[in-house]
């Protein structure tokens, strides 16, 4: 399950992260203008954001493994229509495909992995999970950057096609049998679905909420909230579309101001049909578990605050401190590594120990090395550059499984998709809202757009923007540290030690 689980989390991974090297190819090979280019990426990010929780929810109601499954052929379709893809329309509906078939595995695989797994390997198996993650957007880059420049940037979407593949056929033979919908669905015989199998959604587990013991109802008698699910995607579409796009646009312009109404209007209809549909999207009982919506928000917090630091990185990197593409390429595989290299040992820990110290103890880590970060200067050396984003590493892997395991513990079991795709769009939501605020911040401070050419006085203005934006960013990050701690108080969701791990 684990293994299946995983090849779905590195697939989708480096799905967000193969093309982004290929997209100045993609823009010369089409003819197209750099903002156009821009939304080959922009395609999967939203399409991805809009549909994690309507594929939660349909995996709680007809079975998360056939969800699951379905997600690698889709991703895998989408990604042969983008390797031929012959205009940039077709390459962005392509993208978008792509985006609605990782959506699916993200937000049904943390559910499977919580299924499957005791209370006392939960940390464990998702921070294993975790460090797929963070393999494929670490290793996205570089093998997108050597397959595009070999082969052409198709190669970059082909290379997804046999891997997808390959999960299609090990998801259908490991995850596809459980009973469609509550606890346990899509898990295999003896890891809570099929016959003679424990029932979890009847025992209670030791480190989960009392939602979560509570017997659960088939999701089958529910009717599915269409109404919800298209006004979600729409409004929350909608409304990234005018934060990421609003420096460029202004935020006051007819484009920015007309989306950003477009999208608040859609978000009130989607709160009215949610308190009139008999079976919303997102379930007050859901909503209800104070160790999961503190665990969210603390994510939120977590990836926005980094992904303010990744998005100015290179352009700090190769502009005042005029390092290579090569040279800063490899400085900037620290932070990651560091990250895949401790996320599974932050599992085993919270498995251990419980997930509040952990989880605090990296959220902590992460604002002190962006506090650092920002205090280097404008000449630092090496070995300080590596310290400061081992420290922001290590402070997200240590983090991320306790805070996961936290989040998916709380939810009631026939309801762990659903808590899965807001763990999904948590990520997703602070990435992009990180890249936004850095923008917007970065030029507030006199540092320009970041792309601009840093030179003399430039520089002096490009690296005081940029030492403004990562104490922003750290900033960010100890906001993300009193949310844990404040969250950390309820032990609901914790995976307390409850004798040796089986």
């Amino acid at each position: 399950m684990l293994g299946v689980v995983a090849v779905g989390t590195l697939m989708s991974a480096l799905g967000g992260s193969l093309i982004h090297v290929a997209v100045p190819l993609v823009r010369r090979d089409l003819g197209v203008d750099i903002g156009a280019a821009s939304w080959v990426l922009a395609a999967y990010s939203l399409s991805v954001s809009a549909l994690l929780l309507p594929f939660g929810r349909l995996g709680d109601r007809h079975g998360k493994g056939r969800v699951y499954t379905a997600g690698f052929g889709v991703f895998g379709v989408g990604s042969a229509l983008a390797a031929l893809a012959p205009t940039l329309a077709s390459l962005i509906a392509a993208r978008a495909l792509q985006g609605a078939g990782a959506a699916m595995l993200m937000a049904n695989g943390p559910a499977l992995t919580t299924a499957a797994f005791p209370p006392t390997q939960r940390g464990r198996a998702l921070g294993l999970q975790a460090t797929a993650t963070y393999l494929g957007l670490s290793l996205g880059p570089s093998i997108g950057g050597w397959l595009a420049q070999g082969a052409g940037w198709h190669a970059a979407f082909w290379i997804n096609v046999p891997i997808a593949l390959a999960g299609a056929l090990l998801a259908r033979s490991i995850v596809w049998r459980g009973a469609a919908g509550g606890a346990g669905a899509g898990a295999p015989s003896g890891v809570g679905g099929g016959e003679g199998s424990r029932a979890p959604a009847q025992v209670p587990a030791a480190g989960s909420s009392p939602a979560a013991a509570r017997p659960a109802q088939d999701p089958r008698a529910r009717p599915f909230p269409w109404a919800s699910a298209l006004l979600f995607g729409a409004a929350l579409s909608a409304l990234l579309v005018a934060l990421t796009r609003g420096q460029a646009w202004g935020y006051l312009s007819p484009w920015g101001a007309g989306l950003l109404a477009v999208g608040a209007v859609l978000a009130a209809a989607f709160v009215r049909a949610e308190r009139r549909s008999p079976a919303p999207l997102l379930s007050a009982a859901l909503l209800a578990q104070p160790a999961l919506v503190t665990g969210l928000a603390a994510a939120f917090l977590q990836y926005g605050a980094a992904y303010m630091m990744l998005f100015l990185l290179p352009f700090y990197l190769q502009g005042p401190l005029a390092m290579t593409t090569a040279d800063a390429g490899l400085v900037m595989t620290v932070q990651p590594a560091v990250m895949a290299a401790t996320t599974a040992a932050s599992g085993w820990l919270s498995d251990r120990v419980g997930a509040r110290g952990p989880a605090l103890a990296g959220m902590t880590a992460l604002a002190v090395g962006l506090a650092r970060l920002a205090t280097l200067g404008p000449a630092p050396e090496r070995a300080s550059l590596l310290a400061a984003l081992a420290l922001v590493g290590l402070g997200s892997g240590l983090f991320t499984a306790p805070n996961n395991s936290r989040i998916m513990g709380a939810a009631p079991r026939d309801q762990q998709g659903t808590a899965a795709g807001l763990l999904a769009e948590a990520r997703n939501v602070g990435m992009l809202c990180g890249v936004a605020a850095a923008g917007a911040i970065f030029a507030a401070l006199g540092g320009g757009r970041p792309g601009e050419a840093a030179g003399g006085e430039a520089s002096g203005a490009f690296g005081a923007a940029f030492q403004g934006t990562m104490l922003a960013a750290a900033a960010l990050a100890a906001l993300g540290a009193i949310v844990t701690a404040a969250g950390a108080s309820s032990r609901a969701g914790a995976a307390a030690p409850a004798g040796p791990p089986r």
